[in-house]
């Protein structure tokens, strides 16, 4: 393989994750529902921040979470930075536990992912209970983690897979 051709694998080692995050946010943003509306979209950007800044936080760095959370404000129509805070936040509580998620069963993992995603919820409760000044009904928030955490096991094997081949083997 030609040097051009190496550099050019390597940038997009490099950038997999994020593409990835930038592709779960298009994705909940677009017009579609789930079953026709009878589930939510699931937050496909905190499956990726959560499981790359366990498996291989090199390639997904502080800017990276901060990009995907700012795009997903944009697209969604959120506080600007409020979900770049939530993904930050997340990224920092996993790495701090990274070490003990590393070669644990992936039952043990989805736990832990489902502890993010109920801390996040809480974030972004609090957040925007406080800047409208009422407590917000939980039901939809609670029903489309809820939607998360089920799927985080399919996109938990699809990314390994991803990992193990692409950016380890290659």
């Amino acid at each position: 393989m030609g040097y051009r051709a190496e550099h050019l694998l390597s940038l997009l080692k490099t950038v997999a994750p994020l593409l990835l995050g930038l592709l779960g946010v298009i994705i909940l943003a677009l017009p579609m529902r789930l079953f026709e509306g009878a589930a939510p979209t699931p937050i496909i950007p905190l499956v990726v921040v959560f499981f790359w800044s366990i498996y291989a936080p090199a390639y997904m760095p502080s800017v990276s979470v901060f990009l995907i959370g700012i795009l997903q404000d944009l697209l969604t129509g959120g506080p600007l930075g409020l979900w770049a805070a939530v993904y930050l936040v997340t990224q920092f509580v996993v790495m701090s536990q990274r070490s003990y998620f590393l070669g644990r069963e992936q039952k043990v993992v989805w736990l832990g992912f489902a502890l993010a995603a109920a801390n996040a919820s809480l974030m972004l409760w609090l957040v925007m209970s406080l800047m409208s000044g009422v407590l917000l009904p939980v039901g939809g928030l609670l029903a489309q983690m809820t939607t998360t955490v089920l799927i985080y096991p399919l996109f938990g094997v699809a990314f390994g897979e991803f990992h193990r081949r692409i950016l380890v083997e290659a």
